[in-house]
């Protein structure tokens, strides 16, 4: 069985994270690269160093995926910007320009979250690569020993109901994290990625070797929007009968409202406590604070609050321009145009230099 590996990454300047790898090195220093930015959720290109013992310990440049060890410690050098160490950390203040949005660095990943945002926040784009999750130990097994099988004499693997259910399951449930309606070529690099992962898995007869896979994915997805729905889930439960006007309920299955493509919290769930009406007061006590002089922290601190009670205002009730600005004026500013925008896109929006 192959054996775990665990390194130290080193993300930037004081920040080293640990990583482990249950199934052992990837087969490339390439596969390792989108693992690493999977993982720790870097958008940035980026290429590795490890410790070299022949040259006293000093970081070289990877090429090879072999002079990795166990316990080895990698850095993480960044390819699109040399301005910048981390790709976590702003930029120098004097480096953003004089911009009213010089407060979100382009550095930024991470969203503009509270530490009471909802769980199902999401804070990641979709990844450009997929990675498959890890499966019950017994799967794991299971599938190890027949991705051996495979290497040897080709054979695939028929899997048992039990084990496709629970495949499919957890990549549903890896697929939640990013969207809740995943499109055709989202499900289909999903799928790839599966049979690449564990090539016994590869459907004989199927013309690129996942398309059953990418069908079940697709009926595993509907099903746990169901669930979801069940549970008040606001990102599926905006869609269901009730909450869609009556003139467009003939048509349900034509309006179904999703994320635009760059789209991440597109429909979040309300903080931790909070309900509509609690929420509906912290928007009617925003309309004085937004008259005081230099109360700016505490207009952005209850906009973020109320993040989630605006964004569905304007999925379900669909206001038109003049009233959504008589409710929510302070959102008419550069500075929260800038936030909101981060917090529905999680990629930060820097104004230009005139």
């Amino acid at each position: 069985m192959t054996q775990p590996i665990r390194l130290r990454i080193i993300i930037g300047d004081d920040d080293a994270r640990k990583l482990v790898l249950p199934r052992g090195l990837p087969d490339s220093t390439e596969d390792l690269c989108q693992t690493i930015k999977t993982s720790f959720g870097l958008q940035e290109d980026i290429r590795l160093q490890y410790q070299d013992s022949d040259f006293g310990n000093e970081f070289l440049n990877l090429s090879e995926i072999g002079e990795i060890q166990d316990k080895a410690s990698l850095k993480v050098i960044y390819l699109q910007s040399h301005a910048k160490d981390d790709a976590r950390t702003p930029l120098p203040q004097e480096a953003q320009g004089p911009t009213e949005c010089s407060f979100i660095s382009s550095g930024e990943t991470e969203p503009v979250t509270s530490p009471e945002s909802a769980p199902s926040t999401r804070q990641w784009l979709w990844p450009s690569v997929f990675i498959i999750p890890h499966f019950r130990y017994d799967a794991e097994l299971e599938l190890e020993k027949a991705n051996a099988d495979y290497k040897t004499n080709a054979t695939l693997l028929n899997p048992s109901p039990k084990l496709k259910s629970h495949i499919l399951e957890r990549i549903a449930e890896e697929i939640i994290k990013f969207k809740a309606y995943p499109s055709d070529n989202d499900l289909n690099d999903v799928a790839e990625a599966l049979v690449k992962t564990h090539p016994c898995l590869k459907e004989q007869g199927s013309f690129n070797g996942c398309y059953g896979w990418k069908i079940s994915l697709k009926y595993k997805m509907a099903n746990l929007r169901t669930k979801l729905r069940g549970l008040g889930c606001a990102e599926v439960e905006i869609n269901s009968l009730k909450n869609k006007a009556t003139y467009k309920r003939s048509l349900a299955a034509l309006n179904v409202k999703k994320p635009k493509r760059a789209e991440v919290n597109y429909c979040p769930q309300h903080p931790k406590g909070e309900t509509a009406d609690s929420l509906e007061q912290e928007r009617i006590a925003m309309l004085s604070e937004v008259k005081k002089r230099n109360n700016d922290h505490i207009v952005t601190e209850k906009m973020e609050k109320t993040f989630s009670y605006r964004r569905q205002e304007v999925l379900q009730a669909e206001p038109m321009v003049a009233d959504f600005k008589s409710r929510w004026p302070a959102l008419f500013t550069v500075k929260e145009v800038c936030i909101s925008s981060h917090q529905l896109y999680i990629c930060p929006i820097i104004q230009p230099e005139k």
